[in-house]
């Protein structure tokens, strides 16, 4: 007959070894996770993965992390696996809340559209003066394009001819946005508040140029200033080099 002791110092040591398989499993987990983010950081910059790390909810972290990998690949390169190895879920759980790639990208427009809307509604205010107004509104697209450094890339991506999603995004709220921004500098015109004539249109179009090339063309830009054009120096000179060229055409000063 089997002794107690020996029956429970068996049972004891077989909880030991699940214990200690679980740790191995977990640290190899742990180590693999590392080399992800090591592979990341090199691929997207620290920048990403210190935001990618901040980010609790799985489905925002999917959105995050698929704009990053669609810019860099393109539609047809990205691929889905990638996606969710960087967004530390499965695989299973990217066609949980989007069903597909395309419907994906769909997401990421959307995100890219809702927080430029956000910024619209709370950048908008009629206690101020136009050239305050527009100053406030500025800064915070200049800091919206600056979390979003692929907004180019994300929407001249190649979806093939029957996609018209972003066709329809700019119908339906991109070009509202931008005909509000006409009606302001033309309203500012006419009140005098800004006292040089400019071609609204074009002025926001070469306003929303400048602002998306130097963060889209990035890399090229270092290599014309010989270091990092995202540093919180270079941004800063950025960002003013650009209100003084937007508040000269205009012929006003900064509010």
């Amino acid at each position: 007959m089997t002794d107690r002791h020996e029956q429970a110092g068996g049972a004891g040591e077989g909880e030991w070894r699940g214990d200690e398989a679980a740790s191995r499993k977990s640290r190899k987990e742990a180590r693999k996770r590392r080399e992800v983010l090591d592979g990341a950081s090199r691929a997207f910059g620290t920048d990403f993965v210190r935001q990618l790390e901040s980010i609790r909810d799985p489905r925002d972290r999917i959105i995050f992390v698929a704009e990053s990998v669609f810019a860099r690949k393109g539609f047809g390169g990205a691929r889905t696996q990638e996606i969710a190895d960087l967004a530390a879920v499965n695989k299973a759980m990217i066609h949980y809340y989007f069903d597909n790639k395309e419907k994906l990208y769909h997401a990421v427009l959307d995100k890219i559209l809702f927080d430029l809307i956000k910024l619209t509604q709370e950048r908008t205010s009629q206690e101020l003066t136009y050239p305050e107004q527009l100053e406030l509104f500025y800064d915070g697209f200049f800091d919206y394009v600056a979390s979003h450094k692929n907004f180019s890339r994300i929407t001249a991506m190649e979806m093939g001819s029957n996609d018209r999603y972003l066709a329809r995004l700019v119908e339906t709220f991109f070009k509202p946005l931008f005909d509000r921004g006409v009606a302001f500098i033309k309203e500012g015109i006419k009140r005098g508040e800004f006292s040089k004539k400019v071609d609204a249109s074009q002025f926001l179009v070469s306003v929303y140029a400048m602002t998306l090339a130097y963060f889209s063309d990035a890399e090229f830009v270092g290599m014309l200033l010989g270091g990092d054009p995202l540093s919180e120096k270079r941004l800063r000179d950025r960002r003013e080099q650009i209100l003084h060229m937007i508040f000269s055409a205009l012929g006003c000063k900064p509010g």
